[in-house]
């Protein structure tokens, strides 16, 4: 397979990306969000009547789900973002995370690049 990102960074086998069969999928929001000092972003659940607060990974998850990278590309952008060693479960890590913002339809995988629809595409007032 040929390289996708540059990097003198020794990355690790990343076993379960390599076995995930939606890894070449892109993923966008579609669900509505707004800033909120307190909590980073507040997300408007369009499927129930409730608001969510994200942890820190979730919400890193949510706000790239712009649609433009798959979940491979995604994974080796965020190792590029280590200064030091890359932790060895990266992968999985971001692969459950989006596998639970899916789950909670927040986000959704497409065969495509497709942005988010605009109310979901930047944060509301």
């Amino acid at each position: 397979m040929f390289k996708l990102f540059k990097t003198n960074k020794k990355l690790p086998p990343f076993a379960v990306l390599k076995a995930f069969p939606d890894k070449d999928k892109y993923f966008r929001r579609i669900a509505s969000w707004v800033e909120s000092g307190d909590y980073g972003i507040i997300v408007t659940d369009p499927n129930a009547p409730r608001i969510i607060t994200m942890d820190p990974w979730p919400q890193l998850v949510f706000l790239a789900a712009d649609g433009q990278r798959t979940i491979e590309q995604y994974i080796y952008y965020m190792a590029g973002q280590y200064t030091g060693k890359v932790p060895d479960k990266l992968d999985e890590t971001i692969i459950h995370e989006i596998g639970t913002l899916q789950q909670e339809r927040l986000i959704e995988l497409c065969d495509t690049q497709k942005r988010p629809e605009p109310r979901f595409d930047q944060p509301g007032k």
